[in-house]
């Protein structure tokens, strides 16, 4: 257990207000870079199998408004070459306009990260947005849904699983 259960259960029910605290205190630049490594870490399998080759020109944006967070993913690189990889644009580029918008609460968000609840019910449920090019929007729902979240450290598996855990309990308690 990451945390006891109490805390767990602080942390979850204040996340939005924390998240927003560090939000502000944390370095946009770090804030990329980490969320660009766990991306480029999850997607790495599929980089070197050529599978990300349909997001070759293509722009995704990823937004989860209610702690005003978003960013915009491409493909950069060649297989070729060997560096192909996933790239954030920088939001200062103002000609960004993405070809696919995915949308969620936070919560949408950890539950579809820690794969407690896959994109097509959250989807269905109103709690996941997408917009835009929906063929590149299926095809990227389709590759998220195949992440291996067990290639992430463990503290970070641990954090998604108990924080959707919790996610998951507070739901079914209301029900």
């Amino acid at each position: 257990m990451l945390l006891p259960k109490r805390v767990t259960t602080l942390l979850v029910n204040n996340a939005n207000p924390i998240l927003n605290l560090a939000r502000r205190i944390v370095p946009d630049s770090f804030e990329n870079q980490a969320v660009l490594y766990v991306m480029n870490r999850l997607a790495k399998e599929f980089i070197v199998q050529g599978d990300l080759d349909f997001m070759e020109g293509k722009v995704a944006r990823v937004s989860i408004p209610d702690i005003d967070l978003h960013w915009y993913f491409t493909k950069q690189g060649t297989q070729e070459s060997g560096n192909e990889k996933l790239a954030l644009i920088h939001e200062s580029n103002s000609q960004i306009t993405p070809d696919v918008e995915f949308s969620g609460t936070l919560e949408a968000m950890v539950l579809m990260a820690s794969q407690k609840v896959d994109p097509d019910t959250l989807f269905f449920n109103r709690q996941l947005h997408i917009t835009g090019d929906t063929e590149l929007g299926l095809e990227i729902k389709n590759l998220i849904d195949q992440f291996d979240i067990r290639t992430l450290h463990t503290p970070i598996q641990k954090l998604l699983d108990a924080w959707s855990s919790n996610l998951l309990q507070s739901k079914s308690a209301l029900n």
